[in-house]
């Protein structure tokens, strides 16, 4: 982790390099989300609620989804973008260091301009909290907390995903990114308010519904299950087949050459 925080010093510091061009990164990336924040509450001013869910409430989950996907993006772009690594034989130069390959794939790229998008959601869901009567204890906390790295877990398997893949298909896989964008999309909303089928793959297969559900419902007091807060937990098992996936693809990478 020494080398990791020193790589991603130098990355801060590479950018940081660049301000004019920094500072414009940054405010875009606020404004983006800020659009996005805006189209939701146009959607509530529209239907005022959906199902049972208040404007607040559904916006606390976007600015959690959002947010996590945001800290993926900023510290995980280098599996974001692993098929450059593929393509401009970075990766062989990887295989030969004494390090962890994950942690060096994943510390080649560093976005500090989704700071920006990161400081929107953090609004996002301070002003959602304050709007929601939630009756605050030491568990609870836990329970937000918890959620936020379930969350964050999610996207970090589907981007080793998304980089394994590479290994066999060299450029990323479009459907990868419907997980990341798509997963994105579907758990800024309760997932209540899907079909059943659409439910049971983003609980058992792509594990949103744990982070965005069940722990929400007990947050908000819209059921007593103490032990919903602790779903989130599982989604640690989602990185499982995602780290196989990964080391099945490094024994069957062939090098581009140079």
């Amino acid at each position: 982790m020494r080398v990791y925080f020193k790589t991603i010093l130098m990355l801060i510091k590479m950018q940081l390099e660049y301000r004019k061009a920094f500072i414009i990164s940054v405010i875009g990336s606020f404004l983006i989300t800020f659009l996005l924040t805006i189209s939701v509450y146009f959607l509530f001013e529209e239907f005022n609620q959906i199902g049972d869910w208040t404007f607040y409430e559904v916006a606390f989950l976007f600015g959690m989804v959002f947010l996590n996907f945001s800290i993926s993006e900023m510290f995980l772009r280098g599996l974001d973008h692993f098929e450059n690594i593929i393509k401009n034989g970075e990766f062989d130069r990887i295989l030969i260091r004494p390090q962890n390959l994950l942690m060096q794939a994943t510390c080649t790229e560093f976005d500090l301009s989704k700071i920006g998008r990161i400081i929107q959601c953090l609004a996002v869901i301070v002003i959602a909290l304050a709007n929601i009567d939630i009756e605050w204890n030491i568990y609870k906390v836990f329970v937000f907390l918890l959620m936020n790295f379930g969350c964050f877990i999610i996207f970090f398997g589907i981007f080793i995903l998304k980089a394994a893949f590479c290994f066999w298909t060299v450029d990323g896989l479009e459907f990868m990114n419907i997980l990341a964008e798509g997963g994105k999309k579907v758990a800024q909303y309760p997932i209540d308010i899907y079909a059943k089928w659409f439910r049971i793959f983003f609980t058992f297969i792509v594990p949103f519904g744990l982070v965005n559900y069940y722990p929400v419902l007990f947050l908000f007091g819209k059921a007593d299950n103490w032990y919903y807060g602790l779903f989130p937990i599982f989604t640690i098992l989602f990185l499982i087949p995602c780290i196989c996936v990964w080391k099945i693809g490094v024994k069957h990478y062939e090098s581009t050459g140079s």
